[in-house]
């Protein structure tokens, strides 16, 4: 009786070890959900005229932002790789002025713990050799990234969001040059 009570406390303890990161990364997430809405990113304001003191009315404290049309470099829309991994929406590589941002436009992305975003070289979802901008902002709506320059905008094949936590794929979106 004693070494069947210890083969359930054994099954016992390997079901809650193997329960531990299934919850972590399928079921918690469900409830980690957020949302960000940015305005598209636009060109900085001019500086305006320089009037000397006493010579005329003063200047405005703030000049109104000049707003740039974002030529579109390359676009893709994030997949849906399984049931727990998925992504919906656009994502767009924008180039305002001399800047180059990526935007995430309407999107809805799955959740899960230490999520990154990846300028990767390969098409298949994989980091490759990558650029990482940072932490995802957000699980749902528009925001945006601003691109290191040092990044060659032609290589980028992909757009990734990984889990770091669980080394995998959340979504990803192939990215067509304009």
């Amino acid at each position: 009786m004693t070494r069947r009570r210890l083969l359930i406390a054994g099954a016992a303890a390997v079901l809650v070890l193997a329960a531990v990161p299934l919850t972590a990364y399928v079921v918690v997430p469900q409830f980690v959900r957020s949302t960000v809405v940015e305005k598209a990113p636009v060109a900085a304001a001019s500086p305006g005229p320089t009037i000397a003191a006493g010579s005329g009315p003063p200047a405005e404290a703030t000049a109104p932002a000049v707003t740039a049309d974002a030529v579109t470099v390359s676009s893709g829309d994030l997949r849906q790789i399984n049931a727990v991994d998925f992504g919906r929406g656009r994502v767009l590589l924008l180039k305002v002025g001399e800047k180059h941002f990526l935007r995430f436009e309407n999107v809805e992305i799955a959740a899960a713990p230490a999520q990154h975003v990846y300028l990767s070289d390969r098409t298949d979802g994989k980091p490759g050799n990558f650029t990482d901008l940072g932490s995802l902002k957000a699980t749902s709506g528009s925001f945006n990234y601003e691109v290191p320059a040092t990044v060659d905008v032609d290589s980028i094949g992909s757009v990734v969001s990984w889990c770091k936590q669980f080394n995998s794929t959340v979504t990803y979106a192939v990215m067509q040059h304009e």
